[in-house]
């Protein structure tokens, strides 16, 4: 896995135009000299605790990057010809119909004392949520078909709810060959709602003494355990806001394109027809003694085209 780990981490670098033309050998060393740097703490009598924590924060990284992911593939992926098709504000609408019901059912699944309550109350908050923004959608897509006519209600919803996705499904097939429906469905409608509820679910657990896992995880001290754990999330956090406020602020790490090359036309000769005029004043000179089959022409120089 170590091998794995570094020939991932070179194949990166070498794309970037930052780290592009630095050699193999120094790439290496700087990356395994970082990476015992970072290790050193696992060697001294707390190493277990750091590990331990580590683990268990890296659990919501790895959420969060993997909701990201499903998020880019399935909702902002060609998200301009669903804007083109049907409007900002019924693209907009339905995702926070979709997140922000979760998000209110989460809210009361985890936010309320009582169990039980919790439980009901909070399938009754996604529902009715969901339905009321529903309902708003339609009421725009009416507006929207007035505006109209030739638009259908079936290719209004298949437009807004699987259209974009099955371009990105189609897209890929053409690289990893046939991929199911169904994978789209789950992609866009199922993973990161699904996600998103693990993620609160996990912030939501308690420790032995009561107290919430994040922040307080096996109780260990808070420096420097908990605050190096919560900065390994917010550290992930920070990478993936700060790209969308500032998209230019990692230019330097994008793939590197191959240069294109450039095809001068040549300029037309002035001379041409000249040098396509026979050679004038060409005489031949009686070969020598011995020679008799060799036939020496001599020309003006002055009448050779350059």
């Amino acid at each position: 896995s170590a091998f794995s780990f570094m020939e991932a981490f070179l194949a990166v670098g070498h794309d970037t135009a930052l780290l592009a033309n630095v050699d193999r050998k120094v790439l290496s060393f700087g990356l395994t000299f970082s990476a015992f740097l970072f290790s050193l703490m696992y060697c001294t009598d707390a190493g277990l605790i750091f590990l331990d924590t580590i683990d268990y924060y890296i659990n919501f990284v790895m959420l969060f990057v993997g909701g990201v992911e499903c998020f880019a593939a399935g909702w902002v992926y060609k998200i301009e010809d669903q804007i083109e098709s049907l409007g900002a504000n019924i693209v907009i609408a339905y995702i926070v119909t979709t997140f922000g019901s979760v998000t209110l059912a989460c809210i009361l699944w985890f936010g309320l004392g009582d169990a039980d309550a919790a439980l009901w109350a909070g399938f009754v908050g996604l529902f009715v949520s969901y339905a009321i923004g529903m309902a708003f959608i339609f009421f725009l897509m009416s507006k929207k078909k007035e505006e109209d006519p030739e638009k259908t209600w079936g290719g209004m919803y298949y437009d807004l709810t699987m259209r974009n996705v099955m371009h990105l499904r189609s897209d890929l097939s053409q690289a990893v060959g046939r991929m199911p429906v169904v994978w789209a469905f789950l992609v866009k409608h199922f993973i990161p709602p699904i996600i998103l509820i693990l993620f609160a679910l996990g912030a939501d657990a308690d420790t032995l003494s009561g107290k919430k896992k994040f922040g307080h995880y096996e109780d260990y001290p808070t420096q420097p355990y908990q605050v190096l754990g919560i900065l390994t999330v917010v550290f992930v956090c920070v990478l993936f806001f700060s790209s969308m406020v500032f998209p230019n602020l990692y230019a330097g790490l994008q793939k590197q394109e191959p240069e294109e090359i450039k095809f001068v036309a040549a300029e037309p000769v002035e001379d041409a027809k000249e040098s396509a005029k026979p050679v004038e004043d060409a005489k031949e000179t009686p070969a020598k003694d011995g020679d008799e089959d060799k036939v020496v022409v001599e020309t003006a120089p002055e009448k050779i085209a350059a």
